[in-house]
């Protein structure tokens, strides 16, 4: 399975849970009708019962949409429910950098921007998850015990594993479904408290008025009733997250295989949690809430509600030879390991860049271009100077100032003075030494630069966000023209930190038919056959190669206005996984006509997949030999 076939399945899933839940929430409303029939009298039944039933329908739907509103600020909210804490981008500490380094390198191999990453420092057990609505505001999760029990390249499969779920779609389906279950939890809290409430009310007001009583009475066989009905509704609940989540886990376990290339990674993290005492259980409060997001299942053992499949069939899915031996997990002291050091990885590139391109086509959306060997050569070939540079909030801002800064004199003097007087003399100076440093960098890295800097900018707080959001806006339309590689930078701010900082939801799904976006995909397709072309015959080959299955073949655009690639992207995010997919098969045929990958053709091709919510790993071509 593809990312886009494995997002359109996470996509069909959706709507079978929202009919599912839909499913339990009538049948809690007909169990609480039934109830109020057997308390009150015959009477005033009909409205009472059609009360109770519009009462209860609402509360449900009304606290599902509470939850769901909750959630749509992002995974944060769900680490910080279960006591994580954020772990700060330059962090000193050796288990934490190493996990940061970890996490910064799959994101660089899968095309993604970097999330940030909580750890739970109270959880002993091994266990991860990854949440939130949209890889912009996606986090990762770590437990302490995953860091103190697991190798580098078990904490790496573990990893792998969660990134799986960002990408194939599992990690919003999760987020929807914690909304609508706490829809089914919220009368078993009702009941729970009103059993509380009258249990020591209820002798009191017997003594004093004995109708009371009776009414006390009434109203604490009622709340006992909704506890019950609620207990049955939180089940199948729960029942409706395990059967969700299990078979998606074994996607995410396959998927980490294909991403580390290293099995040994994945089932020698499962092996130690079923070796160790306290296995994967998580202690926080709110932890069945999320059962369904862990690496393992937290501590829900009973068998139909058990979120993950049990472990020794996750081990013989990826490892059939498994002798059935568990392995100790017992904390060892901290040594630095050979890949945590900075070294040099520099090898030979995967394959020479016409036949990646040429192979590229036939590729998109696969897990075979996801290697973690790809991002670690992008990661570590960035030197250390530049990545405490996009740790550090001020220097972070700099570097993107640096980036966009113009080289023609005549529009730099005009933007500097402009830095300074928004930004400060420090700023300006600042922005003028990455400038510097940055010149005649391959795209790769600055591209590498930027994802990597996420985690910091996320850290400014909203009013630092729109100041640096103004400052990039003007620096980019400074000269009255917008280069592609500014063109990109505004789309990655725009659409990961801005959905992140305003709280942006990405929209529902509106074309399921690529030709109700013909025009749309023209204005894509022609811009890229024009950029890479080098004559005006060129341009027109690459084009017809690149439409040849179109049912309606428009005539070419050339280079369409930025205004007019903005709009054209922003329909593409609203289309289907499968319509997605065929734009980019579209664009990258068209740029791999020659068979060759520019820089410039690199820049247009990651925009457009990334401003559709596309991640597209960065070609091997891409992959320089050069440490900044």
């Amino acid at each position: 399975m593809d990312f886009f076939e494995a997002q359109d399945e996470a996509r069909k899933k959706t709507k079978w849970l929202i009919l599912w839940f839909i499913l339990a929430v009538i049948g809690v409303v007909v169990a609480v009708d039934l109830l109020v029939i057997a308390l009150v009298d015959e009477g005033n039944q009909i409205y009472i019962v059609i009360t109770a039933s519009v009462l209860t329908g609402g509360i449900m739907l009304a606290a599902s949409g509470y939850k769901t509103t909750q959630l749509s600020a992002g995974g944060s909210v769900v680490a910080e429910d279960l006591g994580g804490r954020l772990v700060m981008p330059g962090s000193a500490d050796f288990e934490e950098k190493r996990l940061l380094n970890i996490v910064s390198e799959m994101a660089l191999a899968s095309g993604m921007p970097v999330p940030q990453v909580y750890l739970l420092d109270h959880e002993e057990g091994i266990n991860a998850f990854a949440a939130g609505t949209e890889p912009s505001n996606a986090v990762i999760g770590v437990t302490r015990g995953c860091l103190q029990r697991l190798s580098r390249e078990e904490l790496s499969g573990v990893i792998a594993h969660e990134f799986s779920h960002i990408i194939n779609g599992d990690m919003r389906l999760n987020m929807r479904l914690m909304g609508l279950v706490f829809g089914l939890v919220v009368i078993s809290i009702i009941g729970r408290g009103m059993v509380q409430l009258l249990r020591f009310q209820g002798g009191s007001s017997r003594r004093n008025n004995k109708e009371g009583g009776n009414v006390m009475l009434v109203l604490f066989l009622l709340g006992l009733g909704l506890l019950v009905i609620g207990g049955l509704g939180s089940f199948f609940g729960r029942l409706i997250q395990a059967a969700v989540s299990r078979q998606r886990e074994f996607l995410a376990d396959a998927s980490s295989v294909q991403f580390t290339r290293n099995p040994d990674g994945i089932v020698g993290a499962l092996k130690k949690i079923g070796g160790s005492e306290i296995g994967s259980k998580i202690k926080a409060p709110k932890a069945v809430e999320a059962s369904h997001m862990f690496f393992s299942n937290g501590g829900m053992f009973n068998f139909f509600l058990m979120t993950h499949p049990p472990l020794d069939v996750r081990i013989r899915a990826v490892q059939k030879n498994w002798d059935g031996e568990f392995e100790s997990s017992e904390i060892k002291p901290i040594a630095v390991d050979r890949e945590t050091k900075n070294e040099d990885r520099k090898g030979p590139l995967d394959a020479l860049p016409g036949a990646v391109v040429l192979g590229a086509v036939s590729g998109i959306g696969q897990g075979e271009r996801r290697r973690i060997s790809t991002g670690q050569q992008l990661h570590q070939g960035i030197s250390q100077r530049w990545r405490e540079a996009i740790h550090d909030r001020e220097e972070a801002q700099a570097v993107i100032f640096g980036l966009l800064l113009n080289k023609d004199e005549k529009f730099l003097s005009k933007e500097v003075s402009f830095l300074e007087g928004e930004a400060g003399g420090e700023a300006k100076e600042l922005a003028l030494k990455w400038q510097a440093e940055a010149r005649g960098l391959h795209s790769a890295r600055k591209i590498a630069l930027v994802e990597m800097a996420l985690p910091t900018l996320r850290s400014l707080s909203p009013l630092e966000y729109e100041r640096f959001r103004d400052i990039t806006r003007w620096l980019i339309a400074s000269d009255g023209q917008v280069e592609l590689f500014e063109f990109m930078i505004q789309r990655v701010i725009e659409r990961h930190l801005g959905s992140y900082f305003e709280r942006k939801a990405f929209r529902n799904i509106c074309y399921h038919q690529f030709d109700r976006l013909l025009p749309e995909a023209n204005i894509l397709v022609s811009t890229v056959s024009e950029i890479g072309a080098g004559c005006a015959d060129d341009a027109e080959a690459a084009y017809l190669e690149a439409t040849s299955d179109w049912k309606d073949r428009l005539d070419r655009k050339g280079v369409s206005s930025h205004d007019e690639l903005d709009e054209a992207l922003d329909k593409f995010s609203q289309a289907s996984p499968l319509v997605k997919r065929q734009i980019l098969v579209a664009c990258v045929t068209a740029a791999a006509r020659d068979g060759k990958l520019s820089s410039r053709e690199a820049e247009l091709l990651r925009t457009i997949a990334d401003s559709i919510g596309c991640p597209l790993p960065p070609f091997p071509g891409e992959v320089v030999e050069d440490e900044i």
